[in-house]
């Protein structure tokens, strides 16, 4: 059976059509930040929907528009109350209309359940048993317990995410927005750097931890020290906390399969630095927003919320 996926974040229009377990069309446009910005507004990426869907859409109809058994569409950022944003209107609206005019079921997930699904494409991860899932994007840096089929919080940040530390770091040295891509690669131009890293270690409570301490030292660095430099002293820290908040969570509930998806996780630095220590990766192709995941799904939760 053919699945169409459509999810638009705050970031990318993505439209993906699947058959069984394989990945048959993948089309993204992201969308367009004005240089020296740090993001969109709702209504500003809201109306870039509007114009990307279109593009994105071409390739899955023209091809399998026939054979579709449903449509699946992110409707919210996460899978619990409350949880809301405007920009996934456009998919939504997309997704009913294409519904109603094929004559198919329309199914809603959140952007976070897709982003877990794509994550676990050729891993070894089995939602059926306890997991910890690390979500790293550019708005999101949360750790959650699937345990018996149900999702918990269970770690996170206070205030910025790993994402957008990286991407103001990477606006601030010049970079597009967003900036992940580009300042992993400033990052893995000199990994090994020997000189004492300026930025402190990221402030952490249990699962917790807090990042405005390290922009406000990234600030105060900038000009003093080379952007690649730079960016490898960001990322190391980054890498230091998250396996610091994993193998704590790994101890504190007994549970070995970690999954680490998001933007985020797409970085090479990162993955390096945590080669060793068991977690496994999407691919990187697939850590980035996208609606595979959400066509993957198929219309089943992956989990019910405890929250």
């Amino acid at each position: 059976m053919y699945y169409l996926g459509l999810d638009t974040s705050n970031y990318t229009t993505s439209a993906a059509v699947i058959c069984g377990e394989d990945i048959l069309c993948d089309e993204r446009v992201q969308l367009t930040v004005p240089l020296g910005k740090q993001g969109l507004r709702q209504s500003e990426a809201l109306y870039q929907h509007w114009q990307n869907l279109p593009c994105v859409l071409h390739e899955p109809l023209q091809q399998y528009a026939k054979k579709l058994t449903a449509v699946c569409v992110s409707r919210t950022p996460r899978p619990v109350e409350a949880s809301y944003m405007p920009v996934f209107n456009a998919g939504v609206s997309t997704a009913k209309i294409l519904s109603e005019a094929l004559g198919i079921p329309l199914y809603e997930t959140s952007h976070q359940e897709g982003h877990l699904r794509a994550g676990a494409v050729d891993t070894t991860i089995d939602f059926g048993k306890p997991l910890i899932a690390a979500h790293l994007s550019g708005g999101t840096l949360e750790f959650i317990k699937i345990l018996d089929g149900h999702y918990e919080l269970i770690g996170g940040t206070k205030d910025l995410s790993y994402g957008k530390l990286i991407d103001r770091t990477g606006v601030l040295l010049g970079l597009d927005f967003p900036a992940g891509k580009a300042l992993d690669a400033l990052a893995m131009s000199e990994p090994g750097t020997k000189e004492k890293n300026p930025l402190s270690a990221v402030f952490q409570q249990e699962a917790w931890i807090n990042l405005s301490g390290a922009e406000s030292q990234i600030r105060d660095l900038i000009g003093k020290y080379e952007p690649s430099t730079l960016a490898s002293f960001l990322f190391r820290r980054i890498s230091e906390s998250l396996v610091s908040v994993l193998e704590h969570l790994r101890s504190a509930w007994i549970i070995d399969q970690v999954l680490i998806t998001g933007g985020v996780a797409s970085s090479q630095f990162i993955r390096t630095y945590c080669a060793d220590r068991g977690y496994q990766f999407g691919t990187p192709a697939l850590c980035s927003d996208n609606a595979a995941g959400v066509a993957l799904l198929k219309g089943q939760p992956l989990w019910r919320s405890n929250l």
